[in-house]
């Protein structure tokens, strides 16, 4: 086998673990969030980028589907989910009318302050799950691998 294809092989096989992992996580992390405070774990970070933005006035649709992962249409349809339960809203850009700005409410801020315990110990908790499991546990110590914290 040569040097390169072994190099592609290894990919393919992170990438495998990778799917596997963020499938499982974000599953836990749904039901979770859901149960425990009535959004999905797309709502949650949808929300949290917002509130990372709300010093500039909100963040672009287009800007918040890339932070996000999604489509701008399906974006889109979350933020308005978000509005309907007053999550958050959307205005205009003054500048360029053709600019959408996601913003998040008082409640949103409230939703995802008291959702960041519950999403910080499921993802903890799901992450010491997948490193004991073959599928998964290499790309977990990856992940944890903190180079600065390393001795050397």
């Amino acid at each position: 086998m040569t040097a390169g294809r072994g190099r592609r092989d290894g990919e393919v096989e992170l990438w495998r673990q990778l799917t596997v992992l963020t499938s499982r996580i974000s599953n836990t992390l749904d039901k979770r969030l859901q149960r425990g405070h009535g959004v999905s774990v797309a709502e949650y970070t949808a929300l949290v980028v917002m509130r990372d933005n709300a010093k500039s006035g909100g963040v672009r649709m287009q800007d918040l589907a890339e932070a996000v992962g999604l489509s701008q249409s399906t974006v889109s349809r979350l933020v308005a989910r978000l509005e309907n339960e007053g999550l958050a809203g959307r205005v205009i850009s003054e500048e360029d009318r053709r600019v959408m700005y996601a913003q998040i409410s008082e409640q949103g801020t409230a939703v995802i302050t008291d959702a960041a315990v519950t999403f910080q110990k499921e993802l903890t908790t799901a992450l010491d799950v997948a490193s004991f499991d073959e599928q998964t546990a290499s790309l977990v110590a990856r992940l944890r691998h903190n180079p600065a914290t390393a001795g050397g």
